[in-house]
């Protein structure tokens, strides 16, 4: 049975709104607060074997208009229409003729409301401990760490909680694979973070984990469409650095200077190497606002109120 895995839509404007979303084998997500470790461990290897919905023509139907495409290879799909829409709209997701279920408990539906600034995060080793550093350990952590086990940090959960007050709209961009959208919006949840729109990397299957062959460009590209779809929205960037986020974040700076209002930059290690120091000098170097802030900081709101 096919299902749509993981589905984001946002609303813009009146005239704009964005879908996307993954559809492959599965059924329905219940979060569950006190899952076992045995239990976890299983749902988490399930879903490395899924199969996803590829090369399919799908019908979404919104508000009485139907819209048409195609997944790819790992059953993604994305489109954008021109037409307005809120939670109390019905949308539908068929492919075949026939109606597929809207499996996940997070939610789905996001509108862009006015607000001083907007959040894009990473995730992994930036709200939530990974070991991204450590291969064996970030497997472990994911297999066996069960979502009220995994650790938060406290740096940018203060972080996030103190942004709140403005009312700002938060997206979560990572290179973790679809596969794991239920756990990693489940532990959102479960440590009453800002729930946003999460964009991950597509679908992996078990025999690719070892070699995922993730697109390099895959946050810039994310990154770049919100914002040119924002209108004059500006942002505070929010990564670490084990994965590329300086670099990512430079390109998008130079790109966008005029919208990125502050950037923080967690230190995953006990020290910084001289490759991370001067990424960190070229984002200083572009005049926009730098905190990168060591592993025992303490978050403080002044950093955020002097440019907001």
């Amino acid at each position: 049975m096919y299902v749509v895995w993981q589905l984001i839509i946002i609303n813009f404007n009146s005239k704009h709104t964005y879908i996307e979303g993954s559809i492959c084998s599965g059924k329905h997500h219940n979060r569950k607060e006190n899952v076992g470790k045995l239990t976890h461990f299983a749902n988490t290897i399930k879903s490395y074997f899924k199969t996803p919905y590829s090369k399919q023509n799908i019908n979404i139907h919104l508000n009485n208009q139907n819209y048409y495409t195609q997944t790819d290879e790992n059953g993604g799909f994305s489109i954008s229409i021109d037409q307005d829409c809120d939670r109390s709209s019905k949308i539908t997701i068929s492919g075949n003729n026939q109606m597929l279920d809207i499996v996940q408990s997070y939610p789905f539906f996001f509108k862009i409301s006015e607000s001083k600034f907007d959040v894009i995060s990473d995730i992994d080793d930036t709200i939530l401990v990974s070991h991204t550093l450590n291969h064996f350990k970030r497997i472990v952590t994911t297999l066996l760490k069960t979502t009220q086990k995994r650790k938060t940090v406290p740096y940018t959960e203060s972080l996030l909680e103190y942004t709140q007050q403005y009312k700002p709209n938060y997206f979560y961009v990572s290179r973790s694979e679809r596969n794991l959208f239920n756990l990693l919006c489940d532990t959102i949840s479960y440590h009453n973070l800002p729930k946003g729109a999460l964009f991950l990397t597509p679908l992996l299957k078990w025999n690719q984990l070892l070699k995922p062959n993730k697109s390099k460009s895959h946050k810039f590209h994310i990154i770049s469409r919100l914002i040119e779809q924002s209108g004059n929205k500006s942002y505070v960037l929010i990564g670490d650095d084990t994965q590329q986020d300086m670099q990512v974040y430079l390109e998008v700076i130079k790109k966008y200077r005029s919208r990125i209002k502050l950037v923080f930059i967690r230190q995953v290690g006990p020290i910084r190497t001289e490759f991370q120091q001067k990424s960190c000098d070229a984002l200083v170097a572009e005049g926009v606002p730098v905190n990168y802030f060591k592993p025992f900081d303490k978050f403080n709101p002044d950093l955020l109120k002097n440019v907001i």
